[in-house]
């Protein structure tokens, strides 16, 4: 079964309330990185990642069309999603520098096709690029995992403009 996309109407909001309601959901902060056949990396924060599918194990997350990181993740036969742990809240401000900065000086190790990984993470997921299909101003990027990996260390968390812990009580 498809759906036949339709124009959609149109929007009647203030587009800074639809943000600050959307900041209203709890996500995991999250570093995406690939490298593209000539070399070249690049990287991103993310909090749009999520699962899609168990069988076959897709995840998926979404990157600005206007992003300068782009032209990487497009041609990249691969990436990697590193979910930062609570003991990564002090990368954040490294993770958010220039892009020809980002990856300079960070615990880094190479995944598949040479995708940077972020060391000491709280997992990782190490994906082939499945597809990838405009939605708005962004792309929707699906990748199938190939490996995984759990550490011990407790996610970061993002909420309303903010990091944090989750706890949950026992």
């Amino acid at each position: 079964m498809s759906a036949v996309a339709k124009p959609p109407p149109a929007f009647e909001g203030s587009f800074a309330e639809y943000r600050y309601a959307l900041g209203r959901f709890p996500t995991g902060v999250a570093f995406v990185a690939a490298r593209a056949p000539n070399g070249d990396a690049a990287g991103l924060l993310i909090n749009s990642f999520t699962s899609v599918s168990l069988n076959p194990p897709l995840v998926g997350w979404c990157l600005a069309v206007g992003s300068r990181s782009r032209a990487v993740f497009t041609c990249a036969l691969s990436f990697a999603v590193s979910v930062l742990s609570e003991d990564q809240k002090e990368l954040l401000e490294a993770l958010g520098r220039p892009l020809e900065e980002r990856l300079s000086g960070l615990p880094i190790r190479e995944g598949l096709e040479g995708a940077p990984i972020l060391q000491g993470a709280a997992a990782v997921f190490e994906c082939r690029t499945f597809s990838i299909s405009r939605a708005g101003d962004h792309d929707l990027v699906l990748g199938f995992v190939e490996k995984f990996d759990t550490g011990s260390q407790a996610p970061l968390a993002y909420l309303s403009g903010r990091f944090g812990c989750v706890t949950i009580p026992a």
